[in-house]
């Protein structure tokens, strides 16, 4: 019976969290969908994914620029946690019980790994940073990890968003932006365990 509510339980979180990403996904394409359409431009969904940030780029320009925001992530985190540490402010203990609970559901955990990471690029960098700058986008996208009781998470969230903002801005591309926030999240999900 326990087992059965577990899964029940797993299968409402699967939904719910699908349901947040499709929000995610979907209201940026459509903001540019219609903005398109009511101006009188072309608008067909390869031209809203292009205005979100989906642009071609090369295998080596890839590879280049997400290592390198990975490196930087993973640089400031660390510094992050070493301050936070310095100054006995380190909260992210609060944040374990939602990653145990993840590590029970090991597909949640990888949806979560790639879907969300995803989903919170194409929404907070593609469409907000595009429409309010990198401080605004950074301060909603922090304030969306308010719900893990951590003010390090917080903390943590605005700088590394703020971070994502400035290299969607630099490089116009969404792609090195999935792939470094899905390495990111991979990496301080694996250090956690």
């Amino acid at each position: 019976m326990e087992k059965l509510f577990f899964v029940q339980h797993a299968l409402e979180r699967f939904l719910a969290n699908f349901l947040i990403d499709f929000l995610l996904i979907f209201l940026p394409i459509a903001f540019f969908f219609l903005q398109k359409k009511s101006r009188n431009q072309k608008s067909g969904l390869k031209d809203s994914l292009q205005e979100l940030g989906f642009c071609r780029i090369s295998l080596k320009q890839f590879l280049k620029k997400t290592i390198l925001l990975t490196a930087a992530l993973i640089g400031i985190a660390f510094a992050m946690s070493y301050l936070l540490n310095t100054f006995n402010a380190n909260d992210l203990s609060n944040v374990t019980p939602a990653i145990d609970y993840l590590r029970a559901t090991p597909l949640l955990l990888v949806y979560i790994v790639i879907v969300r990471s995803s989903a919170e690029e194409v929404f907070f960098r593609g469409l907000l940073t595009k429409k309010t700058g990198a401080l605004v986008s950074s301060i909603l996208f922090a304030l969306i990890h308010l719900s893990y009781g951590s003010y390090a998470e917080v903390a943590g969230a605005f700088i590394l968003g703020f971070i994502f903002a400035k290299a969607f801005q630099l490089n116009k591309n969404l792609y090195p932006n999935i792939a470094a926030h899905i390495a990111f999240n991979a990496i301080s999900v694996t250090l956690m365990y």
